[in-house]
């Protein structure tokens, strides 16, 4: 049996609380920061920023089904369900992980998710060596790791990664996440009507828009720009042979962001979860 009525509403009593403040903690960023990253934006001519908006969403549409087609992706499935298993032995698709209490899915993606955090701290360490190639690779690896935080959290609440519907969800649960922090509030209270688009009819179809990112998001690889400028630029300042400024600089900055898209993503398949089951016990 899942999380009783009672525990749902004090879990979502405090994810409400979670809300307001790490909302309002993100408004805090400076205003000349956001004028500087929009003045940038604004000397890109339209005609390029729709391309380059265009060429995001087909490498996050690719990437992500590269990821879920892997043999990889069967693998995190069966290690899920083996998961569940211990807490319930009638578990034997990823929809019935839902059948778990609220803890045991929370643990699971936990088990999950802490990993990707590590390996976005280790990519950025990686990067922070300043190479050519490790810096032209940095930003599609970090966009490919923080997608597949978005993927482990739903599949944790049992949320198939094979519908249409719920891909099209984890692409914009990856794009709020990994946006600029002025812009997460507008783009989290548009998330809450996204399951409002999945076709009730056809399980699985999604009727919603398809474009992923927008302009305001384009502040996001500008900052990760900056972020390989400046790794560039220690990759002079070497401390026994090893530019280590230059790598905890990286290693921090794409940790920093991995955190952000981890928790974005952890609330909003949580209280998705929660609301389902209150509506079901209601």
């Amino acid at each position: 049996m899942p999380s009783s009525p009672e525990q749902i509403e004090e879990r979502l009593h405090a994810i409400r609380e979670w809300e307001e403040r790490y909302f309002e903690d993100r408004e805090m960023e400076t205003w000349s920061v956001q004028e500087l990253q929009a003045e940038a934006l604004s000397r890109l001519p339209k005609k390029w920023q729709e391309k380059v908006i265009e060429g995001v969403d087909r490498f996050l549409f690719y990437t992500q089904s590269m990821i879920l087609n892997a043999n990889v992706q069967r693998e995190v499935e069966e290690r899920i369900l083996a998961t569940a298993r211990v807490f319930r032995d009638d578990i034997t698709t990823i929809t019935d992980v839902r059948k778990l209490t609220l803890e045991q899915n929370q643990f699971i993606r936990m088990q999950m998710v802490a990993k990707q955090r590590l390996f976005a701290f280790g990519q950025g360490g990686i990067t922070g060596f300043g190479g050519p190639f490790l810096l032209a690779a940095d930003l599609p690896l970090l966009m490919a790791i923080n997608l597949r935080t978005v993927q482990l959290s739903a599949l944790a609440f049992g949320y198939d990664m094979r519908h249409p519907a719920e891909m099209m969800i984890a692409l914009k649960v990856f794009e709020v996440g990994s946006s600029p922090s002025f812009t997460q509030f507008q783009g989290w209270k548009a998330l809450e009507s996204e399951k409002e688009n999945i076709v009730g009819a056809f399980p699985g179809f999604y009727n919603g828009s398809e474009q992923i990112i927008n302009e305001e998001w384009l502040q996001q690889p500008l900052r990760q720009i900056g972020k390989l400028a400046m790794i560039f630029m220690l990759r002079k300042k070497l401390i026994q042979g090893v530019p280590l400024i230059g790598i905890a600089y990286g290693a921090y900055s794409n940790y920093r962001l991995a955190k952000q898209v981890s928790d974005i993503s952890g609330v909003y398949y949580e209280k998705r979860y929660l609301l389902e089951r209150w509506h079901e016990q209601g």
